[in-house]
Order: structure tokens, then C-alpha cells, then sequence
């Protein structure tokens, strides 16, 4: 299935030249009339498209737009001129029943769906109120990804445009002939207007991916062990989108203490999995693969350790809006339970977060050891699966590695929100280190001091960078293994969006005049900012302060006064 928008695209492609193979037959108006309202149809999903790229049927318009409208009113008005799409008695190419079930059931419907859903993905990458869920949302306020975008529509308007040619060979009728043939021209020239409107498109936006819900699939023995590499990119996309919606405050529930505590044991274990599982495989590569897949595993091996010393941070601390983690408590005399002062912990349910990372790190461990792995039961260490049976489920050395490069950038992402987080829950936090109490303390409990919340925060710098190094490393081995690092440069983009201070306003966005807010300088950028200004990957090296960041230090006008 289908599940970027790179192949959302080629399928479209692929079932527009099927059915430009199959015309109707000749004279049959039932099956024109089918094929007219499955093109309009489809121009309707390539316009729709087009709008989200900011182009619009205008007058004196060079861009796809206006040639496409131009011929979607064309065919209209061919279609009032011939009946409504009834079932034909026989079984022709473009069948459908009287209430459309099979109106899809042809070419040309399924390059119809396809389009349809290439609106959809990109649409549930925003909310109702238009803000972005995920951050690779934000890739659209670029314009080599909007010339991405005009580059695929303008493939299917070509593709259209062979359908329409089709279809003039099947119709008869000097009236049905010459809209067919304003169609067919004004189709040809949003192809060919597209293809140079979209030159300088982005070709990593054929990574786009799905956005999923935060539901999570608890990973079963019963799941195959082929389906365990497409559970793990789903599982990805998830973390992905929790991530972003924990950096900006938004999602039905906020990541607690208890989260980030459970959260950053399950990442390291899966970071020790995944390095487990290249070392596994690396003996079957040649020796300059396998030295690139050594050194990605030490990588991740020192991620694991970056989020098993976070995890280690939270040990004495809780926090009060869910104490579901906490260090273990006296049990209460009886005089405090007969005086009913005692009060059971409140036990809270973990967020779709943690379950979709314990789900993952499972994944991983069943790839590794077989689908009864746990991580919860006690034996012996198990014996790890045949690496030939590894790289066949997970479709080859480059399918491999390009799961476990999604696994790292996704714990690159969460890293980069866990600042954000802590600072949010910090007046919730409370601890009982002997360490820094107060000496005014009354209560074995007190809250988190100042300094050492800031800490706490801080040491999720250092797990980014871990995690990012080893995402670079995985990347490396890209000329090696044969890994797609489309989706690399996407994660490159889109990480380059979350630190740029500003995540909800395109970088093209002018700053309104007139107004007494002024403009907020780099350093206050950076403050806002979730991570230091670090790349994410070894080709993002230079600069790696953003360049709509950079404070220019110039001369500065004098301020008039205004006394006298």
C-alpha cells in the first residue's frame, strides 16, 4: 500500500497509462459518460492540490492552474451532452453498478483514488484550525517543496490529457469532437507549463509521509515477521508526530515526568537493539559495509547510554500530576488510615507515547530474537534469528538500515522536545535527593530546585546530538547498502524548521508593520529554540546557524526625541 506521496504519485501515473491503453468502445455513451466523470473527478484532486501550492486559475497566469480549469470546463460540457453513467449490460473496461461500487473498480478510478489520497495526506498533516501536527508540515512553507507538488500535478494533467486522447478516438460528433480537443490542448499545456514551473523542485518531498494517529499496536507474537519492518516505520511516524505536539503544547494530553522517566529506558533499549541487529548483519557484508555498519552500531550504542543517563536523572524525582513513577514509599501506621488523612496514589495511564515506543523497542527485539521476544520476561539471553532471515523480512541490507535510520531520527526528534517539556512541567516536579534540600524543608518531599530542572533539560542536548550523530552514520553507509536517503533530507528540512524559533510562521512570512512588537534578535531566537545550533547530518555541515537567524551588527540611526 502505498504510503508516501512520491508513490501516491506513481501509482496515479502508472493506472492514467493503463487506462489510456483501454479506451471505451466506440459509439458506447454510457462508458463516455463513466470515463468524463472520473476525469472530472480527478481534476478536481490535482486543482485541489495545486491550491495547496498557492497556485489558482488567474488571468495571465504562466503556472498549471488556469490551462487545467480551462479544461475541466471542457469536459463538463461535453458530459451534460450525453446521459447520466448507467451499468451496462456487458462487462466493459469502465463498468459501474447504479450506486458507483464499481465506479472504482477500473485504471482510471484507482488513479482517481490516488489522488484523491494525495490530498488527504497532505490535509492530515494540519489540524482543523490549520496549525501543522507533525513537523514535516512545515516543509511546505519552502518553495522548491510547493515546485514539488506542481511537478507531480502536472505529470497527471499529461496523463489526463492521453486519457482525453483516448476517449476522442471512441467519441463521434463534430460538437463532442472540438471540446475534446480544447481539453486534450489545454491539458497539454499545464503539462508542459508544470514540468518548467517545477524545475527546481524538491526531490525529497517524495518521502512524504502519512500521518498517522497516536493510536498505539501493541506488537503481538502472532505478528509476522515480515510485517514487523512496516509496523516499525509506522510506529515511527507516531513518536514523530507525539513529538512535535509535545514541543508546541498541543495533543489531547502533555508528556508527565513519569512519560519522559519510561520513555527514555525504552529508547535506550531500542538503540541497543538496533546496534545489536547491525552487528549481527555486518558479518555477512563485505568488509568496507561492514566497517560503516561497526561504526553505526558504537553510535548507537553511545545514544543508548545519552538516554539511559537521562532515564537515571529522574530516579528521585516525581512528578505530582502523575506519580505513576516514584521512589518506593513507607507503608502508612495505622493511625493515618483509621483517621482517613491517607490517601492512595492516583494511578494515571500511560500516554500513547510510551506505549507506541515500548511497541517499537518490542519490534526491534522480535526482528533481532523472534516474534515471542519480550522484554519484560526473565531468561536466559536468547538466541539471535539467522541474519539472512533478518535482511529478507526486512527487504535487504538498504531496507534495514533505512528502518533503523527512522528509529534514530525519531529519537532525534523526541530529544529535541524534551526541554520544552520539562521546562512546561516544572512547577509539578518535586524530589527527595538529600543531596539539594532545603534547609527549611519540613516534608521529605520538596520542589525541584531551579538548577537542577535546567539541568535536566539541558542533558537532552546531548542525547540529540547522539542520536543525530548516529543518524549520520547510518546515512553514511548509504553508497554501500543502497539506503534511500530521500526521507534523510526530508528529516534534514524539517529539523531544520523546529529550531528556527519561529515553527508556525512560513520563513517567507514579512513582519507586519506599524506595530510596537519589534522583531525578535537571533539570540532570542535561539533561546526559544529546542536544541543548540547543531546540524543534524554530516552533509548539513557549515554554518549551522540559520541564515534568517543571523543578527546583523551595523550602525545604528540616532532615536529622535521628543522634547524640546
Amino acid at each position: 500500500m502505498p504510503t508516501t506521496l512520491g508513490e501516491l504519485y506513481d501509482t496515479a501515473g502508472h493506472h492514467l497509462r493503463v487506462a489510456a491503453a483501454a479506451p471505451p468502445l466506440p459509439g458506447d455513451v454510457q462508458e463516455q459518460a463513466v470515463v468524463l466523470r472520473l476525469l472530472d473527478e480527478l481534476l478536481g484532486h490535482v486543482q485541489s492540490t495545486l491550491e495547496t501550492a498557492g497556485e489558482r486559475p488567474r488571468r495571465l497566469n504562466p503556472g498549471p492552474a488556469t490551462p487545467l480549469a480551462v479544461a475541466r470546463n471542457a469536459l463538463r460540457r461535453m458530459a451534460r451532452r450525453l446521459p447520466a453513467p448507467a451499468p451496462p449490460d456487458g462487462a466493459g473496461p469502465h463498468s459501474a453498478s447504479p450506486d458507483g461500487a464499481g465506479l472504482y473498480d477500473t485504471p482510471l478510478g484507482r488513479a482517481v483514488q490516488a489522488a484523491a489520497v494525495v490530498r488527504d495526506l497532505l490535509a492530515g498533516h494540519h489540524g482543523q484550525d490549520g496549525a501543522p501536527l507533525t513537523p514535516y508540515a512545515l516543509a511546505f512553507t519552502e518553495r522548491s517543496a510547493r515546485a514539488y507538488l506542481v511537478h507531480r500535478s502536472a505529470d497527471l494533467a499529461g496523463g489526463a490529457a492521453h486519457v482525453v486522447r483516448a476517449l476522442g478516438r471512441a467519441a463521434t460528433g463534430e460538437a463532442a469532437a472540438v471540446q475534446l480537443h480544447l481539453a486534450r490542448t489545454n491539458l497539454d499545456h499545464a503539462f508542459v507549463s508544470g514540468r518548467a514551473a517545477g524545475e527546481h523542485r524538491n526531490p525529497a518531498l517524495a518521502a512524504f509521509p502519512l500521518a498517522l494517529p497516536l493510536a498505539p499496536r501493541p506488537a503481538l507474537p502472532t505478528d509476522p515477521a515480515g510485517t514487523l519492518s512496516a509496523h516499525l516505520s509506522d510506529d515511527c511516524e507516531r513518536l514523530s508526530r507525539a513529538a512535535f505536539e509535545s514541543l508546541h503544547g498541543r495533543g489531547e494530553r502533555a508528556l508527565s515526568g513519569s512519560d519522559l522517566g519510561q520513555m527514555a529506558r525504552w529508547l535506550a533499549m531500542g538503540n541497543l537493539l538496533s546496534g545489536r541487529l547491525l552487528l549481527h548483519v555486518a558479518a555477512h557484508a563485505d568488509a568496507e559495509t561492514a566497517e560503516g555498519l561497526r561504526e553505526a552500531a558504537d553510535r548507537l550504542r553511545t545514544a543508548a547510554q545519552a538516554w539511559q543517563h537521562s532515564a537515571s536523572r529522574w530516579h528521585r524525582i516525581v512528578d505530582l500530576a502523575d506519580p505513576r513513577a516514584h521512589p518506593s514509599l513507607p507503608l502508612p501506621d495505622y493511625q493515618l488510615v483509621r483517621s482517613g488523612r491517607f490517601t492512595p496514589m492516583p494511578r494515571t495511564p500511560p500516554h500513547s507515547a510510551l506505549l507506541v515506543a515500548r511497541a517499537s523497542t518490542t519490534r526491534l527485539g522480535q526482528l533481532l530474537y523472534g516474534t515471542d521476544w519480550t522484554p519484560e520476561t526473565p531468561k536466559p539471553r536468547s538466541e539471535q534469528r539467522d541474519a539472512l532471515a533478518i535482511l529478507a523480512d526486512t527487504g535487504g541490507l538498504a531496507g534495514l538500515t533505512q528502518t533503523l535510520y527512522r528509529t534514530t531520527a525519531t529519537g532525534w526528534q523526541l530529544a529535541a522536545a524534551m526541554p520544552v517539556t520539562v521546562r512546561r512541567i516544572e512547577s509539578t516536579l518535586v524530589t527527595d535527593n538529600i543531596d539539594h534540600r532545603p534547609a527549611d524543608a519540613t516534608h521529605r518531599f520538596y520542589p525541584l530546585p531551579g538548577h537542577q530542572a535546567r539541568r535536566l533539560a539541558e542533558h537532552y542536548e546531548k542525547v540529540t546530538e547522539a542520536e543525530q550523530a548516529a543518524a549520520a552514520s547510518l546515512v553514511r553507509t548509504a553508497p554501500r547498502t543502497g539506503m534511500d536517503t530521500a526521507r534523510a533530507r526530508l528529516d534534514m528540512a524539517a529539523h531544520r524548521h523546529i529550531r528556527s524559533g519561529q515553527p508556525w510562521l512560513p520563513l517567507e512570512t514579512p513582519a507586519p508593520r506599524g506595530t510596537e512588537t519589534e522583531r525578535p534578535s537571533a539570540r532570542a531566537a535561539r533561546a526559544r529554540s529546542t536544541t543548540v545550533a547543531r546540524t543534524a547530518l554530516g552533509s548539513a555541515g557549515g554554518d549551522a546557524q540559520p541564515p534568517h537567524l543571523r543578527e546583523a551588527r551595523g550602525p545604528q540611526l540616532p532615536r529622535r526625541s521628543h522634547g524640546r
